[in-house]
């Protein structure tokens, strides 16, 4: 499926209420929680960063500790999830405060 910006936009609709914005990079788009990159829109996925959290539905595969890239892919089917707003500010706060 070719990248499609609609798709950016409908994960940002989902996300009403926080601070999000996103910036076009490497032909995905970054995206940023309160001025923290929390992760990546690209094709239909959201990456999120791997930052611990324990709430995450099972079926989204978190990566091992010798994988490079340690982000959790979220399908599209997740864009109107309910854990999903907790989870984009939590990872956001997390990285706050590792800073």
């Amino acid at each position: 499926m070719a990248f499609d910006e609609t798709i950016v936009q409908e994960w940002l609709d989902h996300l009403k209420g926080l601070n999000v914005e996103t910036k076009k990079m490497f032909g995905c788009y970054c995206l940023y929680c309160d001025g923290q990159a929390v992760g990546w829109i690209h094709d239909t996925v959201l990456s999120l960063r791997e930052v611990g959290l324990d709430y995450l539905p099972e079926d989204i595969k978190r990566p091992e500790s010798e994988d490079k890239i340690h982000e959790l892919v979220i399908p599209f089917d997740y864009v109107g999830a309910e854990w999903l707003i907790k989870a984009v500010q939590d990872t956001a706060d997390i990285r706050k405060r590792k800073r």
